[in-house]
């Protein structure tokens, strides 16, 4: 499973772009929770309604910028589960992350090959107190991680690339269907990795062969054309964004960029942590790519025609983000490495996104990411119950049966 958080300033535009998707049959809205007022089925619902609640909530705390919580959960391909242990799994996943008493709409998509739900809610609780996102994507990942078991659903590290794509190699013009091949590396990286400039998403995509170009437009913004590229030369016609699958539009980008900058300056200083801890005592390129190589992150040089080394890029692939060596700091630049490691950059083999290749990972990236979490108490264990019961329209005023309550924390409750 894979889980992608997003922010906005309005939560309308989050409801309304699921809500439009349900009116033309690619959605359907599974549930909308903690809705105080909605008396009537939460499927027949307006949307105005369900814009309005999380509006409303919003309202009490004018200093929060951007309110909106937004998420998906994509399952693996060929995972298919009821609509109910969907919403279950929804609903887990925003009690783990601290909403189980927020009020939050519930959406089933179907507009790609594989299984996924968004979720969309708010960061102001009833008492218009600010919902923390200190620690947010590494909270999300472990709690992930938990209901992957939970749910005995596919693990994402295995899957080793966007859950649902195919297995990605470098495309080639002129071998087998062209336009999906280009779609397939435009929305795994598009849809799975942080980055901050359209460079970057240039480099990510360069990886296998394909490339983003700016086209002017008279007097509008300029549109986005992906094409198959080989070193600097553009092959073949280029495939409008608009006529991709999900639109890659450069809206749609830029916007990707303006999360990636916040994403990216939250673990950077983790990033430059590691990277400094993994330069100590290293005397060349080859050793430094072997080292990072087992912590699963990759070096991205950028040459001049003439072989001359003028900027480096780290990928992250356990974050999934890709960093310019001075976006880390001016010991990480081309120019401190190539000082210390020498001018002469010495070809390694290029990396591959998610390639599935070394998967362990150091624990410099983090104490917490690869360990067990401990059996939750049963006090915790009621917690998480009782915070379900109230997401799901049974406060304290209703008692489910002993029998019940066990079931629910035996089969489904997330051990936090």
């Amino acid at each position: 499973m894979v889980a992608r958080i997003s922010t906005g300033a309005n939560p309308r535009g989050a409801v309304y772009y699921n809500e439009e998707k349900v009116e033309k049959g690619e959605a359907e809205r599974l549930a909308l929770r903690n809705y105080a007022g909605i008396v009537i089925d939460p499927r027949q619902a307006g949307k105005q309604q369900v814009a309005y609640i999380l509006e409303e909530r919003a309202a009490l705390n004018e200093r929060v910028t951007k309110p909106t919580f937004h998420v998906s959960l994509s399952l693996a391909l060929g995972e298919k589960p009821a609509s109910d242990e969907l919403l279950s799994l929804a609903d887990m996943y925003m009690i783990g992350m601290g909403f189980g008493r927020q009020p939050y709409a519930v959406y089933q998509h179907f507009d790609t090959d594989h299984t996924h739900v968004h979720i969309v809610s708010v960061r102001v609780d009833e008492k218009g107190k600010r919902i923390s996102d200190q620690f947010e994507r590494q909270k999300s990942n472990r709690l992930r991680q938990q209901l992957e078991k939970d749910f005995g659903l596919v693990e994402a590290e295995k899957v080793g690339r966007k859950l649902g794509a195919p297995d990605l190699k470098p495309v080639q013009y002129g071998q087998g269907d062209l336009k999906q091949a280009v779609t397939n590396v435009v929305l795994t990286v598009l849809n799975d990795y942080r980055f901050s400039s359209m460079a970057q998403y240039n480099q990510l995509l360069g990886l296998y062969n394909v490339k983003a170009v700016e086209v002017p437009l008279e007097g509008k913004k300029p549109g986005l054309v992906y094409t198959v590229a080989n070193e600097q030369e553009r092959q073949g016609v280029g495939f409008k964004a608009s006529s991709l699958r999900q639109q890659p539009t450069l809206d749609t980008v830029e916007r990707r960029i303006n999360s990636g900058k916040k994403a990216k300056g939250d673990g950077a200083p983790r990033m430059r942590k590691v990277l400094e801890g993994q330069l100590e005592g290293v005397t060349s390129w080859a050793q430094l790519h072997q080292r990072l190589e087992r912590i699963n992150v990759a070096i991205v040089p950028h040459q001049s025609q003439d072989g001359n080394l003028f900027g480096v890029s780290f990928i992250d692939e356990k974050q999934k983000a890709i960093y310019s060596g001075s976006e880390l700091g001016k010991g990480l630049s081309a120019a401190a490495l190539k000082n210390k490691l020498g001018d002469e950059f010495e070809a390694i083999p290029e990396p591959e996104i998610s390639s599935g290749k070394n998967r362990a990972v150091s624990r410099e990236f983090g104490p917490q990411a690869n360990q067990t979490q401990p059996e939750a108490e049963p006090e915790q264990n009621a917690s998480t119950v009782r915070d379900l019961l109230h997401a799901i329209g049974q406060g304290d005023d209703q008692h489910e049966s002993e029998q019940e309550l066990k079931k629910m924390t035996r089969k489904k409750g997330p051990r936090l």
